[in-house]
């Protein structure tokens, strides 16, 4: 096996747990990010061996630049593309709220015929 299918089994690999790890946060409407450690240690669990020292270029490079903001120095973070876009979706509280407004006039309606 060559270098370089090495290497793009590991990009493949790096990839498909950014993907993850970016569908999970949107599933459980968290932050799109996760510390730099934390996603070290992932990818070390998957025989990927990188530091925190690599993260920089792995992600200025394709594909991960297509997925991850560039990193900042200093942070401690990845973040992930559409980070700082703004969910336009509802929170369980606010539909548990609307639910209960709407029960509690209907409620009054029916009381007032």
């Amino acid at each position: 096996m060559r270098i370089t299918e090495v290497a793009d089994a590991n990009t493949q690999k790096l990839v498909a747990l950014t993907q993850f790890l970016l569908g999970r946060s949107e599933d459980t409407a968290a932050k799109k990010q996760i510390s730099q450690d934390a996603f070290v240690d992932l990818a070390n669990s998957m025989g990927i061996n990188i530091n925190r020292g690599q993260l920089g270029d792995l992600i200025a490079r394709e594909p991960l630049r297509n997925i991850m903001e560039p990193l900042e120095p200093n942070s401690g973070v990845i973040r992930f593309k559409g980070n700082l876009e703004k969910s336009n979706q509802m929170d369980t509280q606010q539909a548990e709220k609307i639910v209960d407004q709407n029960a509690k006039a209907a409620m009054r309606r029916g009381m007032a015929k």
